[in-house]
């Protein structure tokens, strides 16, 4: 027994199957040890019956008695509770329960496999505290995401995100407009290649990144090598996307009856005409044959394709380990003409070069062919013009030739295939860093980074359709380039103190310096000689053209301090100065600074023994954070060359202001963390108050000087509210193989516009007054006129309104009209009785996601909700017109419900060409919507293969799985979709839908190969 004989065997993850190099093997009670090879063997001399111990980060470890055995095989199964305790801070990583700061984590699982462009979207409901909408169904298009509400007016409320600690350009670049929608940056970023997503939310968080963090921070980590055998897996899917509502529109017979009613009622044809006779009046005479057109059919995809087809490699040894990954992402856009690619690939890799010094670098290369049609936001593009062209119109005349199915628009199917819209993105996102241990505790770090996109726009508009806006210049085309680059230096120090007692203190300081241009060309050419020549070289004469260079910088110094003592009593300190080239002499640096405390209250003498407790701590925070995303040099006074007369010239064209300065966020939190049932259910709770002060707005000023307003540090928001973040393990069995997990979130937000200059209302969006910021108020406040329902009899209508003003024969208000309410009762409908009639600011918004798992099958239901919110539609004033104004859009089904005689009771106001109150054309609360929904977002079902079956073909892994995304959605909003922004990513113009492009219903089968 006293004999050395010697042990071997292999060890393997229990996950997957894949080898564990690196593994600490040692013989328990002694210092006899080995480590594993790249191929998860090992081998060790022992003496009698020992016992084994086998430990690796991020696994479980695990005992065992050898008996006799020589040979002794080990899967050793994932500490996902471990991995789950590390969360990504700025410059660093940090135990969970060290944590006090309100951050939330999405990890590559919840993302996996979702049929979305980018990561913005896959995070939509997965995180409390972040409100994320999807502005319209334009495949590539813009995402506005909130953190904790909405803090600015003029500068932007996106948060900062960073890549692997570079921080990313984000935003719309785009020179060509394309209505309300625009392009979105972020999603040249393959959500295939991320391991963890963590969002800093509180200014304790947040402040190490000072000027850019007020909208909070998003840490986006990419996946990696380990030292293991080399693996390749293959993850594709292919699937078909709809529209999942569509609202009814009327037939061609629907439409003749109610044209005809109007103009009758209004006496512009005789009680016994016919349809005939309103096409003699109104277009004097047809030339074709009445159809029955359904326009939405006719620019639509039935079943657009979506797919994604990515292979990635990874593995490497105790020395260096690599990760290289490759995609392809596909989708067609459920409107004809648009349509999303890209191509992009990735490489990590790490190496340690010594027991001091390693390195690691990274680099993204992509690019993304976005074909797009104008849509959001205008009247004139396919989606747009298939709501208002007219059924009785067919597509095209007998010659072939299109027809103009609407007096003032063009032909939809002619808008989304005869345009050319073509926007090329080309990036380079890149990092290296190098990681020298001076001291056991005491590490350098340095990084340089850079980001470098192109945005390459190319259109070309058609003259070959009637009323096209090219007809009249022979066909218009423009060629633009927009280069933004970011170059970044950083260096880092930070020390781990242990003083015994478990208790400790990590310092970190460091200093950073970024340079950024952003170089813009574009021109415009018009006069072309046919429709084969779309390119402006083939112009005949140009007309326009720009091009200039904006650079920028920001120089830093940042900290932070923790400290842990008797792991009971937490404290962090963080602080960050930074210089901005953005702001003049007296205002060009800014400090940032936060402190934040926890308390371990299960850790104190006095706290009784509860069983059901397994975690309490209590947290606080305050900060502050700053905003500086409002342009460049926008306190610098401009002149720039200006030609007069064919002659070189200079303009002033910018007023400036040397006091201009950052906006600051000021924010307070208080949270509780708890752990119950040994952390079977875990909840965060934080409830939070930000102060947003000199806000950066373009004051109004008189005209006289020649400019109408100038940046300026004016005025103040508030958002305040609560977040719930509740995760539970609610069955569990590995005798029966069952699991099942449950996330929940909700928050609730209150945004008010405190403070603006000299309490004057600001009224702006549609119409020019439809919205306004008012002290008291949200954003996004809806204005306009309210109404009592619709005046039923000649009785019911006041007496200072049954007049004829005008005196065209007609009484101002009569029975049919809308009952407009008089607010300042003097009798009489005025601009003085408009009002707030809502707002676009959610009660609260949330998600829920259930994950089931049973011996080999998988099922992920998640729910996203957002409740409370108001949706202001003025394309309803266009698509319930009656006739008025002479229009001869197409109209909504829901007309048919219309008063139409003495008595009536409805809400449908009557059919008439002349509307002197404008009932069908003003802004009034006929036309807000309630927009809350609840959505099955994704539903993915899967079943993984036993390894059985895959063994003998040398597969580690197979799982298929179908998954629906948009699957069912409930709401009472009568548009196409309550998830809308025809303004993309603005700041003020929120909730409100015209004529939008609505997101997809998606199918989709998918594969995920491991070799």
């Amino acid at each position: 027994m006293a004999q050395n004989r010697t042990i071997s065997g292999r060890v393997t993850s229990a996950a997957d199957g894949s080898a564990l190099p690196g593994v600490s093997v040692v013989v328990k009670g002694t210092t006899i040890g080995a480590s594993t090879d790249v191929e998860g063997r090992y081998s060790i001399s022992v003496t009698g019956s020992p016992t084994l111990v086998f430990t690796f980060i991020g696994f479980t470890p695990r005992e065992l008695a050898v008996g006799t055995n020589t040979t002794v095989d080990v899967r050793l199964a994932p500490d996902t509770e471990s991995i789950e305790e590390v969360v990504v801070v700025g410059y660093g990583t940090q135990e969970r329960r060290e944590l006090t700061g309100a951050t939330a984590q999405v990890t590559a699982a919840a993302i996996e496999d979702l049929p979305v462009v980018g990561v913005d979207q896959a995070l939509q409901g997965r995180a409390a505290g972040v409100q994320i909408s999807q502005n319209s169904g334009t495949p590539g298009g813009g995402v506005t995401v909130r953190v904790r509400g909405s803090s600015s007016i003029s500068a932007s409320n996106q948060p900062l995100y960073v890549v692997d600690g570079v921080p990313l350009t984000t935003g719309d670049y785009s020179q060509v407009s394309y209505g309300g929608q625009g392009v979105n940056a972020l999603s040249d970023l393959n959500p295939a290649d991320i391991e963890s997503i963590d969002i800093l939310k509180d200014a304790s968080a947040a402040a190490i990144y000072g000027s850019r963090a007020a909208n909070g921070v998003i840490l986006i980590t990419t996946k990696r090598g380990k030292a293991n055998k080399t693996s390749i897996n293959l993850n594709a899917y292919y699937g078909v996307q709809n529209m999942w509502k569509k609202p009814g529109f009327l037939n061609a017979a629907e439409y003749q009856e109610i044209m005809l009613d109007a103009y009758k009622n209004d006496e512009y044809l005789a009680p016994d005409a016919t349809f005939e006779d309103w096409l003699d009046f109104y277009y004097g005479g047809v030339d074709f044959d009445l159809a029955d057109t359904d326009w939405i059919n006719e620019v639509r995809r039935e079943n657009a394709p979506v797919s994604s087809y990515e292979l990635s490699v990874s593995g490497g040894d105790l020395k260096t380990r690599y990760y290289l990954s490759g995609n392809y992402f596909n989708q067609q856009g459920i409107i004809n003409g648009s349509d999303y690619q890209r191509y992009s690939g990735r490489l990590n890799l790490d190496h340690n070069f010594n027991e001091k010094l390693s390195f690691s670098a990274g680099i993204q290369l992509s690019r993304a062919d976005n074909n797009r049609i104008v849509s959001d936001n205008t009247v004139v593009g396919p989606f747009a013009n298939s709501l208002a062209a007219s059924p009785i119109w067919p597509v095209y005349y007998e010659d072939g030739s299109y027809t103009q199915p609407n007096y003032y628009y063009t032909n939809p199917v002619a808008e989304g295939i005869e345009n050319d819209g073509l926007s090329t993105n080309l990036r380079a996102l890149g990092n290296i860093t190098a990681m020298y241990k001076i001291l056991p505790k005491l590490n350098l770090n340095l990084r340089a980074g850079a980001d470098v996109l192109n945005l390459a726009e190319r259109t070309y508009t058609a003259t070959n359709y009637p009323g096209s806006a090219a007809q009249s210049s022979e066909g218009s085309a423009t060629r633009t380039s927009t280069t933004v680059t970011k170059r970044l230096l950083e260096a880092t120090m930070d020390y781990r103190f242990d003083f015994g007692t478990n208790s400790n203190l990590n310092v970190l300081v460091g200093g950073s310096t970024e340079k950024n241009s952003r170089d813009v060309t574009s021109v415009t050419g018009e006069g072309f000689a046919g429709e084969r020549f779309r390119f402006a070289t083939s112009a005949s004469r140009i007309n326009n053209g720009t091009n200039l260079l904006v650079p920028a910088s920001l120089v830093s110094v940042f900290g932070r301090a923790n400290l842990n003592l008797f792991d009971r009593y937490l404290v962090g300190l963080n602080f960050r100065t930074d210089g901005s080239s953005r702001f003049g002499e007296n205002h060009k640096y800014g400090f940032f600074p936060s402190v934040s405390a926890g308390w371990h209250l299960l850790e104190e003498p006095f706290m009784p023994e509860l069983g059901v407790l397994s975690q309490l701590k209590l947290r606080g925070s305050y900060g502050i954070t700053g905003n500086q995303e409002i342009g460049d040099f926008s306190y610098l006074n401009f002149v720039t060359a200006s030609p007069y007369a064919d002659s070189p010239g200079l303009a002033f064209t910018q007023l400036g202001n040397e006091e201009l300065k950052w906006e600051e966020t000021k924010q307070l939190n208080i949270g509780v963390d708890l752990g119950l049932f040994n952390n079977r259910v875990n909840l965060a709770a934080d409830y939070y108050i930000k102060n947003t002060d000199d806000l950066l707005y373009a004051r109004p000023i008189a005209t006289q000087n020649g400019f109408s307003a100038y940046f300026s540090n004016i005025g103040k928001v508030q958002n305040k509210g609560f977040e719930l973040a509740l995760n539970t393990v609610n069955f569990t069995s590995e005798t029966r193989g069952f699991t099942w997990t449950t996330d929940f979130n909700i928050s609730f937000n209150r945004n008010e516009v405190k403070e603006l200059y000299q309490g004057q209302d600001i009224f702006y969006g549609f119409g020019g007054n439809s919205l306004v910021l008012r002290e008291g108020e949200p954003i996004g406040t809806f204005y306009g006129f309210k109404t009592d329902g619709i005046f039923s009899r000649t009785e019911d209508v006041p007496a200072s309104r049954a007049v004829d003003n005008n005196r065209d024969g007609f009484p101002d208000t009569q029975a049919g009209d809308v009952n407009f309410r008089d607010i300042n009762n003097d009798g009489r409908i005025t601009d003085a009785d408009l009002t707030i009639i809502g707002n676009a600011q959610p009660d609260y918004v949330g998600g829920l996601t259930n994950n089931f798992s049973f011996r080999g099958i998988d099922l992920t239901a998640f729910f996203q909700f957002s409740v409370g919110n108001e949706i202001a539609n003025p394309a309803m004033q266009y698509q319930q017109h009656l006739g008025a104004n002479f229009l001869d859009d197409n109209m909504l089904a829901m007309v048919k419900g219309r008063w139409q005689q003495e008595g009536d009771v409805t809400d449908i106001p009557v059919a008439t060409v002349d509307d002197e109150n404008n009932n069908n054309r003003s802004n009034q609360d006929r036309f807000v919507y309630d927009g809350s929904y609840l959505r099955l977002k994704n539903l993915t079902l899967g079943y993984t293969l036993p390894s059985t079956l895959l063994t003998p073909i040398k597969l580690r892994s197979v799982r298929l799985y179908v998954q629906a995304q948009n699957l069912v959605t409930w709401t009472d909003y009568p548009g196409f979709d309550p998830e809308v922004n025809f303004a993309g990513t603005s700041n003020t113009t929120l909730g409100v839908d015209f004529y939008t492009f609505p997101q997809a219903r998606t199918f989709t089968f998918g594969v995920n190969i491991g070799l």
